[in-house]
């Protein structure tokens, strides 16, 4: 009896273990997976609305998180998450940032999900550069910006120049910007100009200033992040800017300290004929200037083909993600056409995917559409250190366009400093 008794009490163990294991595995296969994304624009929230409406109509138990990161806290709050355990599962960062995270393994190897994508070759190979090491893929071009050359059309016309053909070259460049030159109430000096340069800070001069020297056959870094700036290409776009303000009387000498704002408000104001700008700037002009007709084209060229500076944000999954193949479903997500169409082309905000700037958004504003073969020119920066750089940036390229450095002096010395700050 007692032999009986002790063979039911360990069968009722039996089934009382069981019966606990399935719980715990229903209570799993239920369980909420929630994911973290963070982003320096706010418009990636409304895609982790959306994106969580779609889980919940498929019956999935996925829900995304946004989390809003200001600019100057992007790297510093990354590296204290990391340093916690405590990253987010997805992060759309600035694109220049990933290099170095990249290199810390900071975040996932993406190459296989990479090369599934249908659109994969739709994506602007220039940037997504720097979402790749040693031909692994980790994070793809998401928000874009571009850099480029507005010209205004009434200024062309004006002037006798065909408003339907910007300067392409450097000798195009230089022979508009002089017959936009113009003193127009006889004081002798000009209130009107056809180029001004950047600029107050860094940031511009890499924005603005390297399409020329990219144009020129002239890079900064090579593709393994080596200082290769001293160069005669790099020379001579330098000289072109300074020619600008001191040879031809193109380009105000106060230009090589305007901000960005400077620049628009003469732009705008109908003071400048040829404006460094950029995308951001295509809804602002037609609400301040709605009467001025204008144009997009890439940056003039030297020796070399033209070149927009890639800017924005890469996005991809952080290494410390518990649930990657959900966060890979989001990214996927926010790469279809309806998202990117629907939430970034309203706001004329540029897309990643160039088979998507056929939408009716963009269709509306003939400016859109240059951007579309732009995208294809973009080349970004390849370094570790990029935010090193700043300092001597402005220093040697501002300073040699106030006649304080020799153009050559500022090439080599400038050079010999991103070597020493990016080591």
């Amino acid at each position: 009896m007692k032999k009986v008794l002790i063979i039911w009490l360990l069968i009722l163990v039996i089934a009382a273990l069981t019966f606990a294991a399935g719980e715990q595995e229903g209570k799993g296969t239920n369980k909420m997976v929630a994911l973290r994304v963070w982003d320096r624009d706010s418009v990636m929230g409304d895609v982790v609305d959306q994106f969580n409406k779609k889980m919940q109509s498929e019956g999935k138990n996925i829900k995304a998180q946004f989390e809003l990161i200001p600019y100057g806290q992007q790297v510093p709050k990354f590296m204290a998450a990391m340093a916690a355990g405590r990253a987010p599962d997805i992060y759309s960062l600035d694109l220049v940032q990933y290099p170095y995270f990249i290199s810390i393994g900071a975040f996932k190897d993406i190459t296989e999900e990479f090369e599934a994508l249908p659109f994969k070759d739709e994506l602007p190979q220039g940037i997504l550069r720097l979402g790749k090491q040693n031909n692994k893929v980790y994070a793809l071009p998401y928000e874009i910006d571009l850099s480029v050359l507005n010209w205004s059309k009434n200024m062309f016309r004006a002037a006798g120049l065909d408003p339907e053909k910007p300067p392409l070259t450097w000798d195009d460049l230089i022979k508009d910007s002089v017959s936009l030159t113009k003193d127009k109430n006889g004081d002798g000096n000009p209130d009107q100009w056809g180029f001004a340069e950047v600029g107050n800070n860094a940031g511009s001069y890499m924005f603005w200033f390297m399409p020329f020297i990219w144009g020129n056959n002239g890079r900064m870094f090579d593709d393994n992040g080596k200082v290769v700036f001293d160069s005669r290409e790099s020379k001579e776009a330098l000289q072109l800017w300074y020619d600008l303000i001191y040879k031809y009387k193109a380009a105000p000498v106060s230009s090589a300290q305007w901000s960005s704002g400077d620049r628009y408000n003469a732009f705008i104001a109908g003071k400048l004929g040829l404006f460094l700008s950029g995308n951001f700037y295509i809804k602002t002009i037609m609400k301040d200037a709605p009467d001025l007709d204008f144009g997009v084209t890439l940056i003039p060229h030297g020796k070399g083909k033209g070149a927009t500076f890639g800017g924005g944000n890469l996005i991809g999954i952080t290494s410390q993600s518990k649930h990657p193949a959900e966060a890979w479903e989001f990214i996927k997500f926010a790469f279809s056409k309806d998202v990117l169409v629907n939430n970034y082309a309203p706001k004329l905000m540029l897309i990643p995917r160039r088979d998507l700037y056929e939408n009716k958004y963009y269709a509306k504003y003939p400016q859109m559409k240059k951007y579309q073969e732009i995208l294809g020119h973009a080349i970004t920066p390849y370094t570790y250190k990029y935010n090193q750089i700043y300092d001597p940036v402005l220093y040697y390229l501002q300073g040699s366009l106030l006649g304080k450095i020799k153009i050559d002096s500022a090439i080599k010395d400038l050079a010999v400093e991103l070597k020493k700050v990016t080591k």
